[in-house]
């Protein structure tokens, strides 16, 4: 078997075709940035009510839907894999996904006594990560900016008092994950 040199131009050509795949496959699923904004949003508002109505030791049960919608998103996604394989990128991005919720997960059901105030925070930088990878894998600016909104309102988040964290994660959770998931989907049709 004869194996054949790519050129310059044959190479980038690839490449290209690689990322347009990758872009396709994330912007046909900006349902589930908009699934996962909302739940988000969803659950830390919950929260934040809980606080508001001081039931602190059971504030934290609107989470409890995460795992739920994990499980909701296996499905999904396996439901969508007998339809076409992803590629490499698709792949990376699918398996950071999954080690950055697996690790939200666990800081958020076993390390809150530990990190009190400043889950919230460290969740949304694992988030913006997250959202970041998946923008610099299909050339997105929206989820770019999103991922950088994010990030930003982390930072933000250390120094606003515990019980009003959770408001500010659902209205993150809102503006950058659930709305430029809207706009992915809407992108989609269009082509």
């Amino acid at each position: 078997m004869e194996t054949e040199k790519l050129s310059f131009e044959k190479s980038f050509e690839l490449i290209t075709q690689v990322i347009a795949q990758a872009r396709g496959r994330f912007e046909e699923n900006g349902f589930i940035y908009l699934f996962w904004g909302l739940l988000n949003a969803l659950t830390s508002f919950g929260q934040f009510i809980l606080l508001q109505k001081e039931y602190y030791a059971i504030s934290w049960y609107p989470y409890l839907l995460t795992p739920i919608g994990g499980v909701f998103t296996i499905f999904y996604f396996a439901k969508k894999r007998g339809k076409s394989r992803p590629n490499l990128i698709g792949k990376i991005v699918s398996w950071v996904w999954l080690f950055l919720s697996v690790n939200i997960m666990v800081l958020g059901f076993m390390f809150y006594p530990t990190l009190e105030e400043n889950l919230i925070p460290i969740i949304l930088i694992l988030l913006s990560v997250g959202i970041f990878i998946s923008a610099i894998a299909i050339k997105s600016r929206l989820l770019l900016f999103s991922g950088i909104l994010i990030n930003l309102s982390a930072f933000v988040c250390f120094n606003i008092k515990g019980i009003y964290q959770p408001l500010l994660m659902s209205i993150i959770s809102v503006v950058a994950v659930a709305i430029p998931g809207i706009i992915l989907m809407i992108k989609n049709k269009q082509k």
